[in-house]
């Protein structure tokens, strides 16, 4: 029967692993469990491709509706919001839908945020702070990953390919 010591330096060999996965990835875990916030819905113009940009605190400008429980964002022709609403900190559960300006109560297509090499339009979805007016927006990027890389890298040699 083994003694003491030497069970407690087995335990503290094996646990020695799980303390410092728990000092690298608990931050991040309480940052996604902790930093939860409503999800928003994005309204796009169908084809349009770019950066877009929505900004916040605007005093001439309406106040973000709701649709089912989402923040309703929907953007102009040019891909441009002004709300006199705050933005949401945090992670939420966003859509991303593409509508017919002609007609903004027919259908609505989904737009994929999938990512890196897995068929995503979303591209970079930042909440920055304009530094001469200290006014917060948001901005994003639309479009296919080819079109999302040609913007950083437009002679295509300096990102690596999907594979």
């Amino acid at each position: 029967m083994p003694n003491l010591n030497s069970r407690l330096a087995a335990l503290a060999i094996l646990a020695l692993p799980l303390l410092i996965a728990a000092l690298i990835f608990g931050p991040t875990a309480f940052d996604l469990v902790f930093h939860r916030r409503p999800p928003e819905r994005y309204l796009i113009p169908a084809g349009f491709t770019g950066w877009t940009r929505i900004e916040f605190r605007k005093k001439d400008a309406p106040p973000l509706p709701t649709e089912d429980g989402h923040r309703l964002l929907k953007l102009d022709a040019q891909g441009y919001l002004s709300t006199s609403s705050d933005p949401q900190t945090g992670y939420g559960n966003d859509d991303f839908y593409y509508y017919a300006p002609s007609d903004p109560a027919a259908h609505r297509t989904p737009i994929s945020n999938a990512g890196v090499c897995k068929g995503g339009m979303i591209w970079e979805l930042q909440t920055l702070v304009d530094e001469p007016t200290s006014t917060p927006f948001a901005r994003f990027y639309v479009g296919s990953e080819a079109q999302y890389r040609h913007q950083f890298d437009p002679t295509e040699r300096n990102l690596p390919a999907c594979e």
